[in-house]
């Protein structure tokens, strides 16, 4: 059930914050030595290098959120689950156009 959360919120993410020209979510799986590693890109509005570093804190929104709704927990959220499953998450900006969020889930949990 939490890593169906995860993957709601980055869908719900995309949905939010794309922006109006939003057009493409996709979503992906590879295994690499001990992990599963999902991906979850969109084509929507993207998001600056220094936004990046701190989305996954608590309470942190940039500021295409605004007039979202939203706490900011959800990121936070996706990281704790990737962690309590010995894995990890994190993002590749697009810029201007599009992001693309990794989680990464342990082949070998007990």
């Amino acid at each position: 059930m939490c890593i169906l959360r995860a993957f709601r919120n980055f869908m719900d993410n995309s949905l939010k914050y794309g922006g109006e020209h939003l057009s493409r979510i996709r979503t992906g799986h590879e295994e690499v030595e001990d992990f599963h590693v999902f991906s979850f890109s969109d084509d929507g509005k993207g998001l600056r290098e220094e936004e990046s570093r701190r989305i996954f804190g608590a309470f942190e929104r940039n500021e295409t959120s605004l007039g979202v709704e939203g706490s900011g927990l959800g990121l936070s959220i996706v990281q704790e689950i990737a962690e309590r499953h010995g894995g990890k998450v994190w993002v590749e900006p697009g810029n201007t156009e599009g992001i693309t969020f990794y989680l990464s889930i342990s082949k070998n949990l007990e």
